[in-house]
């Protein structure tokens, strides 16, 4: 039986019927093709759930979807990052480069390069793809841009989030790489930033939350 190439994955952009569909149809089949992966993250999970209209916007205005050949790579070392990664289909093989560490493989749901959304990044490794590969890309201008701009307890909760994120990070240069940092202490991270916010007392990371603003603000904004 003769091989057969495996199908690309047709894009969103591809399908120019899709374009003259109502407005409001055209929001709910982004929400459909795009939560149920974004929702494996626990920061994004929590924040649409608690404001829908700005993850909406996200959807619709933030996301690209990109299609990989196997053996392609989708970036490399000391490449300067533009956007962070969700796997759509496929499954991808992370180098991080001058470590010891063992490479990872991504698949369905799982992410890379989420400093990006909160600081300057450039790329510590490759990825590369070991099949045909499909990634929502989540564009970190496009997303700064409209959750930096929010006001009240949405842009309060991103610039926090985004202030604890960073701090991690700082605090564990050491050992940061692209896969960035792990699930469960993204999860910790996304519980600190949706506490409310307690007057005179201290962040868990030493910081008085009421001199903070001002630095969570310049964290999230281009």
């Amino acid at each position: 039986m003769a091989y057969q190439k495996p199908r690309r994955r047709t894009h969103w952009d591809e399908i120019k019927i899709l374009n003259h569909l109502p407005k409001s149809l055209q929001a709910e089949l982004h929400r459909h093709i795009r939560e149920p992966i974004l929702s494996m993250h626990p920061f994004f999970s929590a924040f649409d759930k608690a404001f829908t209209v700005q993850m909406q916007q996200v959807y619709q205005l933030c996301i690209s979807e990109i299609s990989t050949e196997q053996g392609q790579e989708l970036f490399h070392t000391g490449e300067a990052s533009t956007q962070m990664y969700f796997v759509l289909e496929g499954t991808f093989c992370y180098h991080a480069d001058g470590t010891t560490l063992t490479p990872c493989f991504l698949s369905k749901g799982q992410w890379v390069g989420e400093p990006v959304l909160w600081m300057s990044w450039k790329h510590t490794g490759r990825l590369l793809a070991t099949t045909p590969c499909a990634v929502l890309a989540v564009k970190s201008k496009e997303l700064q841009d409209i959750l930096g701009s929010e006001g009240g307890d949405a842009g309060a909760i991103v610039r926090e989030y985004a202030m604890q994120f960073t701090r991690h990070c700082h605090n564990n240069s050491y050992g940061l790489t692209d896969i960035g940092v792990d699930i469960d202490t993204v999860g910790k991270l996304s519980e600190l930033a949706f506490e409310p916010p307690q007057e005179d007392s201290e962040s868990s990371f030493g910081e008085a939350s009421q001199n903070s603003d001002k630095s969570r603000k310049s964290l999230i904004m281009p």
